[in-house]
């Protein structure tokens, strides 16, 4: 047995799953602790999770807990634990990186400021980005977009791999998701879009499509206490829109009675690193509609369909057509969208940043388990990668 090796796992975000961050954080969390003892004993890896106060413990005990206060998050990178491999699970981590670490690596999920931001606050963010870089000696990306624009706007030298996220499957039979419709006042025929409804979202697109689309209802939810939500809601009485159907955040089991019951699932985000909500609806076999912007061509791959064109009649006019031909053959349909969901899987995100942790620690000699995890399917090797104009 090789002697012990200590990694540590930024997880500070684990309990807010209603968000990318805290999903990806606790599902990396759950699968590296089931495989924890195995990889003690083969490799000497010892897995130290980094927690928020309240969570210590709650991974199982086959690894080690750093609970963390609000204020000691900016002080660990300085205490003197001495670590093999620091991962920083995601660019706006406050730990930033551990002195103390031989290797730290972060992953980047996105650059979303590049588009979010301008003039001074711009500058700001950037060179808050440069300065992150700079700590760290190793990078994983969750998508070839966010690789690639990383590397046009900053230039890292760090090695770097791409690891895609993996996306829970929520469809199990249920009995009881009509009663959630009922619960709701939804009809049976309706269209889904879900998010935070921030601006970046472009939740306000849709309820300009829904104008042209008046046979058709969109069940909006979302974040309706942010500004931005309060301005769509009013956008929605002042147009005299009653085909939209405004809900608050949901629950796991109520999210998948929707996309279990909904027709079809809109996302024209303005930049996204992944995009997880259009492969949860893709597990229910539902015809996905995007942008063709950032990450989301690579994520949706061939089986999604895409707003070229983003005003409102472009778009109910490749709502209604994807619709159509979705539904022409919808078993063979949603066998396709199926398939290209279930690549991305969390066991085997795990596995791929566990064999990326044994090339940091050990060297070249482990690359061949990072190439023994089998190719995934149907993601191209030359994925579309687009900007916003």
């Amino acid at each position: 047995m090789k002697k012990n090796r200590k990694i540590a796992i930024e997880l500070y975000d684990i309990g807010n799953r209603n968000v990318g961050l805290g999903e990806f954080t606790w599902q990396l969390a759950t699968h590296l602790a089931r495989r924890a003892a195995a990889l003690r004993q083969q490799y000497g890896i010892i897995f130290y999770f980094i927690v928020p106060y309240g969570y210590k413990g709650c991974f199982g005990n086959d690894v080690r807990y750093i609970q963390l206060s609000h204020i000691n998050r900016y002080l660990i990178r300085h205490y003197p634990i001495r670590m093999d491999l620091c991962h920083l699970t995601h660019q706006y981590s406050r730990i930033k990186y551990m002195s103390f670490a031989q290797h730290n690596l972060m992953t980047i999920h996105d650059i979303n400021f590049l588009y979010e931001k301008n003039g001074a606050k711009l500058k700001i963010y950037s060179e808050l980005f440069r300065r992150r870089l700079e700590k760290v000696n190793w990078l994983s990306y969750i998508s070839k977009f966010a690789q690639h624009d990383v590397a046009i706007h900053f230039t890292p030298s760090q090695p770097s791999r791409v690891i895609y996220n993996g996306v829970a499957n929520l469809n199990q039979p249920s009995a009881h998701a009509r009663n959630v419709l009922t619960r709701f006042a939804l009809p049976d025929r309706f269209l889904l879009h879900i998010s935070s409804l921030q601006p970046k979202k472009n939740a306000h697109l849709l309820v300009a499509m829904m104008a042209q689309l008046p046979k058709e209802h969109l069940a909006l939810i979302g974040n309706w206490s942010s500004e931005y939500g309060k301005q769509l809601k009013r956008r929605i009485v002042k147009s005299g829109l009653h085909n939209i159907t405004p809900l608050d955040p949901v629950t796991s089991e109520e999210k998948a009675a929707l996309y279990a019951c909904c027709r079809g699932f809109l996302f024209p985000s303005l930049c996204e690193g992944f995009g997880l909500p259009p492969i949860e609806a893709m597990h229910f076999g539902k015809p996905v509609f995007l942008s063709r912007l950032t990450a989301l061509p690579e994520i949706g791959g061939p089986v999604a369909y895409y707003y070229d064109d983003l005003t409102p009649e472009a778009m109910a006019a490749v709502t209604k057509k994807g619709l159509a031909a979705f539904y022409e053959d919808e078993e063979e349909a949603a066998k396709q969208v199926r398939r290209w969901a279930q690549q991305f899987d969390w066991s085997r995100c795990a596995e791929e940043y566990i064999a990326y942790y044994l090339h940091i620690i050990y060297g070249k000699e482990y690359l061949s388990i990072f190439h023994a995890i089998p190719e995934r399917e149907v993601i191209s090797q030359e994925c579309i990668i687009e900007g916003i104009q």
